[in-house]
């Protein structure tokens, strides 16, 4: 399994593995399925930004899974903490490929500039919360009645990653 930056032809993969979290109701807030349309510009504004990756797993060709760092605050102070959002295949959940991804961007965050790194996570979504622990993230706090997801209230665990220091130059 190779990790990589996200191509534009990884739209139609990326959107099936998305349209999974969604249909799962664990993996993510949103309730709609994405477009291909929403899923092009995604990939296009990542090779643009590159602060903002979309980094996918790949095996043989086939995309497993995909992560991306967001912008967390649009206040200048807070430019140096990224929001970390992944999702993968439902097939080959509990194979490794969330700890790959997460280990990838955990790699590329001082490169990128970044101090910390966030998550959100639906306070059920036990796998996903395990997946943090075992990568070095840590549960910072739970928002109750945090996430209108399906007409109810959802309680939301905040996680965050500091990023090691890139060594001083000597």
């Amino acid at each position: 399994m190779v990790t990589r930056p996200a191509r534009e032809d990884d739209a139609a993969a990326l959107r099936e593995i998305f349209n999974e979290a969604v249909q799962d109701r664990l993996a993510t807030f949103d309730a709609e399925a994405a477009s291909m349309e929403e899923q092009r510009r995604l990939i296009a504004a990542a090779a643009q930004d590159p602060r903002h990756p979309i980094l996918v797993a790949e095996l043989r060709g086939w995309a497993l899974g995909w992560i991306t760092i967001q912008p967390y605050d649009r206040r200048p102070q807070l430019e140096d903490i990224g929001e970390v959002i992944v999702y993968v295949r439902r097939s080959f959940r509990n194979y490794g490929v969330g700890r790959q991804l997460m280990k990838a961007i955990e790699k590329e965050a001082p490169n990128l500039g970044y101090r910390k790194l966030i998550g959100h996570v639906l306070a059920d979504n036990h796998d996903s919360l395990h997946l943090c622990r075992v990568t070095g993230w840590r549960e910072v706090g739970r928002y109750a009645q945090h996430a209108r997801h399906e007409d109810k209230l959802r309680d939301v665990m905040v996680v965050e990653y500091l990023v090691p220091s890139a060594p001083a130059p000597s």
